[in-house]
């Protein structure tokens, strides 16, 4: 039979035709089915079949990803348990490509790990190779899934181990490009015909609401965030701007190609940015972009409610709109930048906790990373 399914990553829908093959888990309280390799940390692999598992919608104890700390009280070092059982699904690992190893996402092993220890190399690993990764040519694609002899974690406090390593290279966790980034280097975005198409014989009406310091002349009617700002008596922040916190189901994508648009059309917004980007003046051109993707759907509510239809009705109605709706990917999460965040903190902790292993010992045996590339 069909059930929920609704991952962190992104997929949800019928289980049998999103799960795509991987090891599932359901929430104990609100009963969505995810995949085990999603969770924080691999918090999900391993657990004892009694035990409670919460999603990340339900958990108010969700592990987070650990930040580089460089400042650590020095503690007694314990001994780590066997490389075996710390590679668990949903963490991250390095995997052996040629002579490099580079990151993955560990997804789920074809064996057991009660194999005796002369054959427990042999079994196998699906795993997600980091997208950053820059493998050399004549490699060709690799594999999606790896021997576990050809896998290792972050080695913590493993000096000898990491000495014997030598780095692929790859886009580091700290200069990929968040979601907060898009919107903050918004120039970087594609221009887009439909959003001009769609702003452009508005231009007129957003400059004024960025020029004009008295919201009374600009009028409540022909925008719905004055009536907003006026309503719930906002003040102004330290630029003189009014911050709204609305964008409606619009992507962070588009967002950032709206906030370009604006700067390259509006007369003088790409002087003062600070006064509209996230301010009163873009969360119209919001509202306008809303109103037109959404008039006929807003008409037939109303004409089905015998009221009168208009271009002020149409505006409000976007503007309710925008306040209430979410873009549909706004809870999903990166999980492989997230994996290697994780796993780049430890590799590269230079802490009195981290030791010796945490002094640049990556591949120091072992000759140069690829291309000469300095890891650190």
């Amino acid at each position: 039979s069909d059930y929920t399914f609704h991952c962190r990553c992104g997929a949800h829908g019928n289980g049998h035709e999103v799960a795509g093959g991987q090891k599932t888990i359901r929430c104990d309280l609100c009963e969505n089915w995810s995949h085990i390799a999603c969770q924080r940390g691999g918090r999900a692999s391993n657990l004892h079949p009694k035990a409670a598992f919460y999603c990340d919608g339900c958990s108010t104890q969700q592990s987070k990803a650990m930040p580089p700390i460089r400042n650590r009280k020095a503690t007694s070092k314990k001994k780590m348990a066997p490389l075996h059982t710390r590679l668990i699904a949903g963490k991250g690992a390095l995997a052996r490509l040629g002579k490099y190893w580079y990151p993955v996402r560990l997804i789920q092993s074809y064996g057991t790990a009660s194999l005796p220890a002369t054959t427990r190399d042999r079994v196998r690993w699906q795993v997600v190779w980091w997208r950053g990764c820059k493998f050399p040519s004549s490699l060709g694609s690799p594999p999606s899934d790896v021997e576990q002899g050809d896998l290792v974690d972050e080695l913590w406090q493993d000096q000898a181990k990491r000495r014997e390593i030598r780095l692929g290279e790859w886009a580091h966790s700290w200069d990929t490009p968040r979601e907060e980034d898009l919107i903050q280097n918004f120039m970087s975005a594609q221009a887009s015909k439909e959003l001009d198409d769609i702003l452009r014989p508005h231009i007129a009406s957003l400059q004024k609401l960025l020029d004009s310091p008295d919201l009374n002349q600009c009028g409540a009617e022909a925008y719905p965030v004055i009536d907003y700002i006026l309503q719930s008596k906002k003040n102004r922040d330290g630029v003189g701007a009014y911050s709204i916190p609305f964008c409606g189901d619009i992507s962070t994508h588009e967002y950032a190609k709206i906030a370009r648009w604006f700067s390259e059309n509006i007369p003088g917004a790409s002087g003062q940015v600070e006064k509209w980007l996230g301010g009163m003046p873009l969360v119209h051109a919001f509202t306008l972009v809303v109103a037109h993707r959404k008039a006929g759907d807003f008409k037939k509510w109303v004409q089905a409610r015998n009221e009168e239809w208009n271009n002020s009705e149409l505006l409000k109605m976007a503007w309710a709109d925008l306040m209430i709706s979410y873009p549909a990917d706004s809870f999903v999460a990166d999980v492989d930048l997230e994996c290697l965040t994780t796993l780049e903190a430890r590799m590269f902790e230079d802490s009195e906790e981290a030791g010796p292993a945490g002094n640049q010992q990556w591949g120091l045996d072992a000759g140069q990373h690829h291309r000469r590339w300095n890891v650190y």
